[in-house]
C-alpha cells in the first residue's frame, strides 16, 4: 500500500528564476545545493515554503511507512552534513547545520502519529488550540477527577488501563478522519486527546 505512495522530487520545488549566491549559476542539484560550485542556498529563504512532508519526498498523507521515512533521515542527514562542507567557506557549515536541524524537526514530528496528525491540519488551515473549542464539561470533569486521584495514589492501575484505551481509540478515529477529509472532525477530537496525554504523562510519573 505504501509502497505505490507517490513520491515526489525536490527538481519539482525548483524555482524557475533564482541563482547561486556564490557563482550566479542558475543549476541546482536540488532546491538546496548549487550544481555548479556545490555550496548551500540560504536555508532561510529556501526552508520557508516547503512542509515536512515535500523534504521527505511525501504526499500529505496520515499514513506513513516508518521504514522510508527513517532511511529517507539518514539520507537527507548526510546529504547535509557539516563534514561534506568543511573545505569550503565556513558560511556552508553554519547552514548545513541549519539544514540539519530542520530535518531532525520535521522528523521527529513525522514519525509521532500524534504530531504527524496536528502538523497535517495545520497545514489544512486547523492551528490546535485548546481554548477554541467548548469541551464537553463531563468529560473535564471526568479529566481532573481522574488527575486527582492519580494524584492521591488511588486506582493508578486501572486508571492507567482505562486511559491507554481511550488514547487508542481516539488515534485511530483521528486516523480514520483525516483519511476521509474530515478535518474538523478530526481537529476536535485532537483536543481532547491532549487532555487523555497530560493525564497520561501524570500517571507515568505516580508509577
Amino acid at each position: 500500500m505504501f509502497q505505490s505512495l507517490i513520491r515526489f522530487s525536490f527538481s519539482k520545488f525548483v524555482p524557475s528564476k533564482v541563482t547561486c549566491w556564490n557563482c550566479k549559476s542558475n543549476e541546482f542539484i536540488n532546491r538546496f545545493i548549487c550544481g555548479q560550485c556545490k555550496y548551500l542556498k540560504e536555508p532561510s529563504r529556501q526552508l520557508q515554503d516547503i512542509n515536512y512532508f515535500e523534504l521527505f519526498d511525501l504526499p500529505i498523507n496520515i499514513n506513513v511507512e516508518t521504514r522510508y521515512l527513517e532511511n529517507k533521515y539518514r539520507s537527507l542527514q548526510l546529504k547535509f552534513h557539516p563534514d561534506r562542507f568543511v573545505t569550503m567557506p565556513s558560511i556552508n557549515i553554519s547552514y548545513s547545520q541549519e539544514y540539519s536541524a530542520f530535518i531532525n524537526e520535521a522528523y521527529s514530528v513525522l514519525k509521532n502519529i500524534h504530531e504527524r496528525a496536528e502538523y497535517i491540519l495545520s497545514l489544512k488551515g486547523f492551528q490546535i488550540k485548546e481554548c477554541s473549542v467548548l469541551l464537553d464539561l463531563e468529560f473535564m470533569e471526568e479529566i481532573l477527577e481522574l488527575q486527582s486521584q492519580v494524584q492521591r495514589g488511588e486506582n493508578i492501575s486501572q486508571i492507567n488501563q482505562k486511559n491507554n484505551l481511550e488514547i487508542e481509540k481516539m488515534t485511530k478515529q483521528i486516523i480514520q478522519d483525516i483519511s476521509n477529509e474530515q478535518y474538523e472532525k478530526a481537529y476536535e477530537i485532537i483536543l481532547y486527546l491532549k487532555y487523555r496525554q497530560r493525564l497520561k504523562d501524570q500517571i507515568l510519573i505516580h508509577i
